[in-house]
């Protein structure tokens, strides 16, 4: 039962949601069966408690049913009924938040009942609610366009057979709902089919490329009118089409939903990221601005938690741009928004990553020295923390000791693709030879210039490199110290 989805989906409502779960619960309206309301009773209160309870069948079936002696069957029966009763909770949530679709909803059942005296002030209603919306994706338009269908039944109701507008608006906005949902769907898939390599086809999207192009009216719409430069710029990513397409979402984001706006921006960092591997470095400053306007509008959260990933991804970028203060800052806002079971090892990474910047290298090592990384990323991210911070501190035993270990652990681990084992075999033995021309030209000797020369060649020839620009940069040094 402690790994059962009634669990797993109640430790997911905030405390607030699992109090009003209960009074919904406990309404005779929605629920009759009184074992039920005592089982959620028992169970909530060991969630809202805290106290790391094991949530043991036979321990709550006996506390639900003290006299009789645990019966599986039943018991199960009574946690699908509960279950069963937290969906109804959560779609009824989701109802009540969405006033057009309680007008919906509203207006078929008084037409299936007649009642033509309330149609007219629950249409009247429904039209301001649609008013008040900003968000302008196919749900609104599908809104409007349902709305309108019902004001033209209840015309042809009243007799009134003379032209009115309601069908045509229908119409217009039903083609607005399809437009911005197909250009929406059209992005997603040319994102996939360069990033997956995936094999998708929009079907019609050249007739509505053609028709956007030959009526300009539909691009009046600020959603439609986005995603068709978002588009542009999936198809064709240069950087003036994804400078059009960022200045519409800055411009038109109260237009789109939460989710859509995650996936907009999340284009925009896949085009800076794929600017910056291709050598433009002035992105990082694109990136970091990108980030900071999804924190800001809470994009990067997802069940009120900010991934791993994104935590370290921001961190690294912050660091790169030299913004440490920033980067401080962000990882004592931030580090309770990660999941329990990542805080510890994420923080610490990324605080080695913020000292070892900063040229604090034992810092660095202090901060992975207890952290036990069983992601492949995040070891190898920590090895290679601690080899170049054993470099800049001149310790050669342990940095030739890491090296044997850090040659041994990417042979041996699987889950690190051929690429990345290349490209981390080459840094490892370039490090290595940058170490020995390290001790060479503190002892001048005179063999430096000619290891520094086949370091240099090495580093050009070699494909790929793992952390190229921190070898290159030692590269740089060396030709000061010899060349002059």
């Amino acid at each position: 039962m402690q790994n059962s989805k009634l669990i797993d989906l109640l430790q997911r409502l905030s405390l607030k949601e699992r109090k009003q779960l209960q009074i919904f619960i406990h309404c005779n309206l929605f629920n009759t069966n009184q074992k039920v309301k005592d089982l959620s009773t028992i169970i909530l209160t060991q969630i809202n408690d805290k106290q790391g309870v094991k949530f043991n069948s036979n321990t709550i079936s006996h506390l639900l049913e003290p006299d009789l002696s645990y019966n599986e069957r039943r018991f199960n029966n009574f946690l699908s009924k509960l279950l069963q009763l937290v969906y109804q909770f959560l779609s009824m949530q989701r109802f009540q938040q969405q006033a057009s679709w309680q007008q919906a909803a509203l207006l078929h059942e008084l037409t299936e009942r007649d009642a033509q005296r309330h149609i007219k002030a629950a249409l009247h209603k429904w039209e301001l609610i649609d008013g008040k919306e900003d968000q302008r994706g196919m749900n609104y338009h599908l809104s409007v366009a349902n709305r309108n269908d019902y004001q033209d039944r209840f015309e042809l109701e009243q007799n009134n057979r003379r032209y009115h507008p309601f069908l045509q608006r229908q119409s217009d906005q039903l083609d607005l709902a399809y437009l911005v949902e197909k250009l929406r769907i059209a992005c997603d898939m040319q994102s996939r089919n360069t990033i997956i390599q995936a094999t998708y086809h929009c079907h019609l999207l050249p007739e509505i490329k053609a028709l956007l192009e030959q009526q300009d009216r539909y691009l009046q719409h600020p959603n439609i009118k986005t995603y068709w430069h978002c588009l542009r710029m999936l198809e064709q990513p240069q950087t003036k089409n994804y400078q059009l397409f960022k200045d519409l979402l800055q411009k038109h984001s109260i237009c789109f939903s939460k989710g859509e706006l995650r996936t907009l921006y999340q284009y925009s960092l896949n085009f800076s990221i794929k600017k910056i591997n291709s050598g433009d470095s002035s992105f990082y400053q694109e990136i970091f601005a990108l980030y900071q306007v999804m924190l800001e509008k809470e994009l990067l959260l997802v069940g009120n938690q900010l991934s791993q990933w994104s935590f370290k991804n921001i961190v690294t970028t912050s660091i790169r741009l030299k913004a440490f203060d920033w980067a401080a800052e962000f990882m004592d806002q931030f580090q309770h928004k990660l999941a329990p079971e990542e805080q510890f090892n994420a923080l610490s990474y990324n605080l080695a990553a913020l000292s070892y910047a900063q040229g604090d290298y034992r810092s660095a090592l202090q901060h992975l020295q207890h952290v036990e990384f069983t992601d492949s990323s995040y070891h190898l991210g920590a090895k290679i923390i601690q080899l170049k911070s054993y470099y800049e501190l001149e310790e050669e035993e342990a940095f030739l000791s890491l090296i044997a270990a850090f040659r041994k652990y990417i042979k041996r681990n699987k889950q690190i693709s051929a690429y990345r084992k290349t490209a981390n075999a080459h840094f490892i033995q370039l490090a290595k030879e940058l170490f020995q021309l390290k001790i060479k030209v503190k002892l001048q000797d005179k063999s430096a210039l000619r290891q520094w020369r086949q370091i240099k060649l090495k580093l050009d020839q070699s494909a790929p490199v793992a952390n190229k620009d921190w070898l290159e940069k030692n590269v740089k040094i060396f030709a000061k110290q010899l060349l002059g």
